[in-house]
């Protein structure tokens, strides 16, 4: 099995976004009892890589500080977190969408992102505003995307090599920008890696559908 797993909130507010403290402390037990092993990125993606899977965070949510972070330093795994950096400047909250149950959430500060990055977890591209990137101009994709990564690069001394697509949303025009920009690129296709991939759109399987066991 090679896969990536997305995760948002690690809390227990039962939304869509939300993936509860105590299951992640069970799935990363059920990797370790299986021997499947938990990898960054680069390593998953290497061609001789035959079994693992990825962490990944999306959004950039206080929760994966507060109770993500103590169960991944206990395993010893390493694991990406998305930002989208423009909540962490103005410190906003997420924005609610009721019509989806989505509640409001706490969003990291740039000492926790530090403190995440110095950890063992990347920090990487989100844009600046999660926009949807299939209305955006080549150059307007360029300043969301280099706002951000220059924020991530002055703040934490590392220039995102990793890309998460706000919503998940892209067209042929959009992942050729991230194809030009990144290492890599993730999606919300729900499915496991094959055995070749397109880099600017990598499969990831959403956690809330897994909380029972992978």
């Amino acid at each position: 099995m090679r896969a990536i797993l997305t995760f948002h909130s690690i809390d227990d507010r039962k939304s869509v976004l939300s993936y509860s403290p105590r299951h992640f402390h069970l799935l990363l037990d059920g990797l370790a009892a299986k021997n499947i092993p938990v990898l960054d990125l680069e390593t998953l993606l290497h061609p001789d890589t035959p079994q693992g899977v990825a962490l990944t965070f999306d959004d950039g949510m206080k929760s994966v500080y507060r109770n993500a972070l103590p169960a991944r330093a206990e395993h010893g795994v390493r694991a990406h977190l998305f930002a989208a950096t423009a909540a962490t400047e103005q410190d906003k909250p997420w924005p609610r969408q009721a019509s989806a149950g989505i509640p409001h959430f706490e969003m990291l500060d740039w000492n926790e992102l530090e403190k995440l990055h110095a950890a063992g977890i990347f920090i990487e591209g989100h844009t600046q505003s999660h926009p949807d990137m299939r209305s955006l101009s080549y150059a307007q994709m360029e300043d969301e995307c280099g706002r951000a990564d220059d924020s991530i690069e002055r703040h934490l001394g590392r220039r995102p090599e990793y890309f998460a697509y706000p919503f998940g949303y892209h067209n042929p025009e959009v992942r050729n920008f991230a194809r030009q920009r990144y290492r890599g690129t993730v999606t919300t296709e729900l499915r496991r890696l094959g055995d070749v991939e397109d880099t600017a759109a990598l499969p990831r399987l959403d956690t809330f559908y897994l909380q029972s066991g992978i």
